[in-house]
């Protein structure tokens, strides 16, 4: 009898993300089934388990600009935001954008109505590395009692060093894909990587984790409860712009605490060059 209790319990332990974070959702757009079997199959083989988060439909370029403009109306009206484009963004950016940013918007209210503590959001394109329990328990082990807002287990942009340098070596041996895009040099040692060098920008929190200075993208990464809570109070229910945009504008001001796993612990697949994106969006 002790041994048939002992194997019960191990059957039913609980996976570390899903014992870290109170929700784990994977936005996916209703017509694509596909993507979404294929990323819940990962997380299913590791398991942990996801939820999906039906995306709210952006696609609109078939529509024409009379088609993108009553889209916007409807979204105002449907889920209680604005959108102001302050950053003047064409039609066929701002709608399919808007529509990320309000997806985030409605599981940030969803979050702070019922007290999660910590929820994940991953895209529908992620791929995960080898060994993601054990890396991550690690980073959470070294973040320990630190408040943050927000927690990258994967990014772009200035969130790390770690993997990522201006010189060649043998570690970081792939030229960069957002090195060719932006005309520049550096290497990673892993392709997928989408970061760039940040230098002193990202001060290391601790060995496996960094402060995020300006973490781009939106595939991987998480809110504490007070994050959530500032980031509605910043967004003011405005989704007229990028997420990960405004993301960047607010951790790059100090007004929001971010920290991100260096290298990071979850990919997002193909890396920068994508030709099926729902979303367009320009490096900056």
């Amino acid at each position: 009898m002790p041994k048939s209790r002992s194997r019960s319990k191990r059957s039913k332990k609980i996976n570390a993300l899903n014992k870290y974070f109170d929700k784990i959702f994977v936005i996916n757009l209703f017509d694509k089934v596909q993507r979404w079997e294929k990323v819940e199959k990962q997380f299913k083989n590791r398991k942990i388990n996801v939820e999906r988060f039906v995306a709210i439909d952006g696609r609109c370029s078939k529509e024409g600009d009379k088609g993108c403009k009553a889209k916007l109306k409807s979204f105002e009206i449907a889920y209680d935001v604005k959108i102001s484009n302050k950053a003047g963004y064409p039609l066929k950016e701002l709608v399919p954008a808007s529509s990320l940013t309000i997806g985030t918007i409605l599981l940030l209210r969803e979050m702070v109505r019922k007290g999660w503590k910590r929820m994940l959001i991953c895209e529908d394109d992620v791929e995960l590395t080898n060994g993601l329990e054990s890396k991550f328990e690690r980073g959470i082990k070294e973040i320990g009692n630190y408040k943050w807002d927000l927690l990258y287990l994967g990014c772009g942009g200035s969130c790390g060093n770690n993997g990522v340098d201006y010189e060649y070596s043998e570690k970081n041996k792939y030229l960069s894909d957002v090195a060719r895009i932006l005309e520049d040099e550096f290497y990673v040692s892993k392709q997928e990587d989408l970061r760039y060098p940040c230098d002193d920008k990202c001060k290391p929190f601790s060995e496996h984790i960094t402060h995020a200075y300006k973490p781009g993208g939106t595939w991987a990464y998480a809110y504490s409860l007070a994050g959530a809570k500032k980031v509605l109070k910043l967004l003011d229910d405005d989704a007229g712009n990028h997420i990960d945009k405004l993301i960047v504008q607010y951790t790059g001001t100090g007004q929001l605490k971010a920290l991100a796993f260096d290298e990071p612990i979850i990919y997002h697949e193909g890396g920068a060059i994508r030709t099926d994106t729902d979303i367009p969006w320009e490096w900056i």
